[in-house]
Formats: C-alpha cells, structure tokens, sequence
C-alpha cells in the first residue's frame, strides 16, 4: 500500500490522466457495443410498421386493382408493388390520354381503397406516357399522405438546357 501511494505522490498527473483515460475508453467502448451489437436482429423498420398486421391488403385486392384501372382505354400498363406502408403505382397512359384525364384516372382509382387503408398506407403514384411524333409525353408524380386528404402533384416542368457560347 505504501508503494501506491509513494507511485502516486511521485506521479499525481500522470495517474489522474490514465484514470480519465480509462473512463472515456469505458465509456466508448459502451456506446459501439449499443449502436453495433444491441439491436441487431430487429426489423429494418423499426417500430415504424406496427399495426400493419391489422391492415393487410390482399393479393385477390391488389390484382381486382389492377384489372379495373387496366380496362381504362386511356391505361396501357399498371403495376403496382407495396414496400412497408408505402403504396408505390406505376401507371402508363396510351397516346390519347391528357396529363389532366391521367392525374383524374389515378386520383379516382384510389377509391379502391378504404378509408382505413387510405389512412395507414402513403400511396406514391408515377404517370407515365411517351412522347410521340403527334404527342407530347409527361411524367408526373403524386403522393397521398396517410394523413392527408387530396393527391398533391409535381409540377411537371420540361427540362430545358441553355448554352452560351463562350460566356
């Protein structure tokens, strides 16, 4: 004990820095074992999908969906893909269709579903159509909020790209 203590009279700072050392070391090591080891085997969600067990959307659901906005004469293509509680449609327009008949067509379709999956399901909707020699193309996207009421639009903007010469 008198050794210990002759160590420390003789080394005050260099024993008070490796203890702090230590601490931070202690408390480093804790804080990787958290954030690498503890929670490793849980869902990549998080908690964010609990309750989807209440609100399943079945497969007969989805493909009824699919046929019914397929036989649309204005609708060539849908395909509809679900990731968590978001709804993800794809849907291609043939030459004739406007972007205003196509946002409707896709807004009504949505109808499909009840208000109770409208409430707990983001729907993500991309509108699609070519460009063709008579015909302008467009691509558009729209979202549906779980907690909203209404489709909200991109504005659907052409690119356009500028050059100056030498300025």
């Amino acid at each position: 004990m008198k050794r210990i203590k002759k160590f420390y009279r003789d080394h005050r700072i260099f024993t008070i820095l490796m203890a702090v050392i230590l601490v931070c070391v202690v408390i480093i090591t804790t804080i990787l074992i958290q954030c690498f080891y503890i929670g490793k085997g849980k869902d990549k969600y998080g908690d964010r999908l609990d309750g989807i067990e209440d609100h399943q959307i079945s497969e007969s659901k989805i493909s009824d969906y699919k046929v019914n906005l397929a036989n649309n004469e204005k609708v060539k293509a849908v395909n509809l893909t679900i990731e968590g509680k978001i709804i993800y449609i794809k849907v291609t327009y043939e030459e004739n269709c406007s972007l205003e008949e196509a946002k409707s067509i896709a807004a009504k379709s949505l109808e499909s579903f009840t208000e109770d999956e409208q409430g707990f399901y983001d729907f993500n909707i991309d509108l699609e159509k070519k460009a063709t020699s008579t015909s302008d193309g467009f691509f558009v996207e729209g979202a549906h909020n779980s907690n909203g009421t209404g489709m909200v639009w991109d504005n659907n903007r052409e690119v356009t790209t500028t050059t100056t010469d030498g300025e």
